[in-house]
């Protein structure tokens, strides 16, 4: 809390009910305080004779305070406007501590209120017993909502307020479930209802900046299906008599434009499409049918077919809760020439035939400048420092040092959007400063070097990070292993119909758009449908089955048996079957030549390719046929495959 001078001389003594003297205003200097190594702290007792107890409350002393010269007390300004007043009818079947009054919260609090679940805001109610994870507070609001009401949902009977049940079963589909709320309801034990306090404490006419009408609520219960999400429901709902239009009370404040992560353009809301009925409308987030009868978001470009569910535009992995105004969208539109080349800059150009083109650039993520090669030969292990695929033509590299990138690794623009981030990402270079030599994509979890968008915003948790090459997947795909479309899906727990591995239940993964039991994690559509092995002339490819005989089942490189439902790489005319991990060298994204930190070992390794004559690997026993990590100490002979470490 912070108080100007002129704010705190209106009170310049004060009697507290947590000392027994006057408390004066006081000023400390901070200098002398800091000198003297001793942070002086604030500490209320607070006795509550009728529960037996006496409560503290102690927090570090900043500049402004109330001060008791004679006990050397100090009272904290933020602890000065806690009150002696207890909730004091305030059920313990709601909370077991008792709550304690702040009429001025001006601290800011990112924390939700216990009772609503909305940000804390206003006079609040704390509990002084409950700190994280546990913390209590409540809306003034909130503490003073009354136990027990009469409501048309139930006119039998009167409605109970209780804290939201502890647990139930898994799946389950009760209104709770269903809301997935966490606060308070109100419950009628006998008819086995429960709602929100949002639900029966309701104004009967609202009025919203969305819609030109005033909102009247009709205070019964009743089966509906809202025209403004189009979902069916059995709430009282909320009516508007001009436009004949039954909605949602939580559909009310939805606003009429938004942006998503999906789509770079507004996307408006239209409470029906009449005119396109007779076209079949997909959602293009969960790629089911829209019903063009009850409301829905679509794009506002007029050269745009983009269409999507309310529910789907709106998912909290979507929308971010900006609304945009009206007229205001031309500034919201992407513009890829706004973000494109930021990184790069222009340091010579030539004219060949009739077309510009750049062959000396300065990148972002080098300190020397790049030259543009267009033909030439390329070593075998030539990698791109941005993608980290082989080196081909054309491509930019440094006449000074080994550092070389594809010509289209270096139009990659600074910042991009994901669509199942909220957050713009950043392009980085993981080699810069790297915690163990490498970074993990969140997308394949797969370790890397090279170029990543990340996410550097400091209200994100998801620590969001993807390589280059996952990031450029589209949100759609046709792939030859299913014989239908996939797209794009959030939380979906299923196995990878690929690698056969189970997806974790917050990865993002390609489920079928048919509905069948197919699905797809990032590593394994980020496979080359070819690869070249390098004791075999012709290409060879990907596979999804394999009815040879079992005897056929190994690896021609690591010479292990394989899982016949696994996908591995063949070459039909030679009869060469590989290892996916073991012709691309997995994890195939490392530099090599790169050090690379182990915790189990005390020195750096070296990432190293096709190791022959190497120690076996100390973890599986077996001679290094591929991508390794080898310890270079002089007196330390210790091997590991890529494979093993990362799994």
């Amino acid at each position: 809390m912070d108080l100007t001078l002129s704010e705190s001389i209106m009170d310049m003594k004060i009697h507290h009910f947590s000392h027994q003297h006057p408390l004066v205003f006081f000023i400390r200097d901070p200098v002398s305080q800091a000198a003297s190594g001793v942070l002086d702290r604030c500490r209320i007792r607070v006795p509550m004779p009728a529960l037996n107890v006496t409560i503290f409350f102690t927090r570090n002393v900043q500049r402004f305070v109330y001060h008791c010269a004679s006990c050397g007390f100090d009272l904290h300004v933020n602890c000065a406007s806690l009150q002696s007043s207890v909730a004091s009818d305030f059920p313990t079947c709601l909370h077991q501590h008792p709550l304690f009054f702040f009429p001025n919260n001006t601290e800011e609090i990112k924390r939700d209120c216990s009772g609503c679940t909305k940000p804390l805001s206003g006079p609040v109610y704390r509990c002084g017993d409950c700190s994280y994870p546990k913390f209590f507070s409540l809306h003034k609001e909130c503490a003073e909502l009354p136990l027990e009401i009469n409501h048309p949902y139930d006119r039998k009977h009167r409605l109970i307020l209780e804290p939201k049940l502890p647990a139930h079963p898994r799946n389950c589909r009760c209104y709770l479930c269903r809301i997935q709320w966490e606060g308070f309801v109100y419950s009628c034990s006998i008819c086995n209802l429960e709602f929100t306090p949002d639900d029966v404490i309701t104004t009967p006419k609202i009025t919203v900046e969305s819609h030109k009408h005033p909102w009247k609520l009709l205070s019964r219960r009743m089966p509906l299906i809202c025209d403004f999400c189009g979902i069916v429901g059995d709430h009282t709902p909320y009516l508007c008599t001009k436009c004949n239009l039954v909605v949602h009370r939580k559909c009310i404040s939805m606003p009429c434009n938004i942006m998503i992560t999906r789509h770079p353009h507004m996307i408006s809301h239209s409470y029906s499409r009449q005119e396109d009925q007779s076209k079949a409308w997909t959602c293009r987030i969960c790629y089911e049918e829209v019903d063009t009868r009850y409301g829905s978001y679509y794009c506002s470009d007029s050269d745009c077919e983009y269409i999507a569910h309310v529910h789907c535009a709106t998912n909290k992995a979507i929308w971010d809760g900006t609304i945009v105004l009206e007229g205001n969208d031309e500034s919201c539109k992407e513009t890829q020439h706004a973000s494109l080349n930021l990184i790069t800059e222009v340091v010579e150009q030539t004219s060949i035939g009739e077309q510009m083109v750049v062959t000396e650039i300065k990148h972002g993520y080098h300190d020397h400048n790049l030259r543009l090669t267009l033909s030439g030969d390329i070593e075998d292990d030539g990698q791109c420092d941005g993608c980290m695929r082989p080196i081909s033509t054309p491509f930019y590299t440094c006449d000074r040092c080994k550092f070389s990138l594809h010509k289209d690794c270096t139009e990659l623009p600074r910042e991009k959007r994901h669509p199942f981030h909220k957050h713009a990402l950043t392009l980085t270079n993981s080699s810069l400063s790297p915690v163990n030599g490498y970074s993990i994509c969140y997308g394949c979890d797969r370790p890397y070097n090279g170029f990543s968008y990340r996410c550097y915003n400091e209200d994100c948790k998801q620590h969001f990070n993807w390589d280059i090459r996952c990031i450029s997947l589209s949100d759609t795909l046709e792939h030859p292993s299913h014989e239908h479309s996939l797209f794009l899906a959030h939380s979906f727990p299923t196995k990878c119909s690929g690698c056969l591995k189970a997806l974790p239940g917050n990865r993002i993964a390609y489920r079928c758009m048919k509905r069948c039991d197919f699905a797809l994690d990032v590593r394994c559509v980020a496979l080359p449908l070819t690869a070249w092995f390098k004791y075999d002339r012709h290409p060879l490819t990907l596979t999804y089955s394999d009815d040879s005989s079992p005897s056929q089942h190994y690896c021609d490189l690591c010479e292990n048996e394989r899982n016949p439902n696994d996908w591995f790489y063949f070459c039909p005319e030679c009869d060469n079957s590989l290892h996916s991990e073991c012709n691309l060298g997995d994890p195939r994204f490392m530099k090599l030549g790169n050090k690379v930190k182990y915790p189990m070992h005390p020195h750096a390794f070296t990432v190293v390719k096709n190791i022959w004559n190497c120690p076996p690997c100390k973890v599986c026993s077996n001679l290094c046929n591929g991508v390794a990590l080898e310890c270079r100490e002089s007196e330390c002979n210790f091997t590991i495959h890529y494979r093993c470490r990362w799994p």
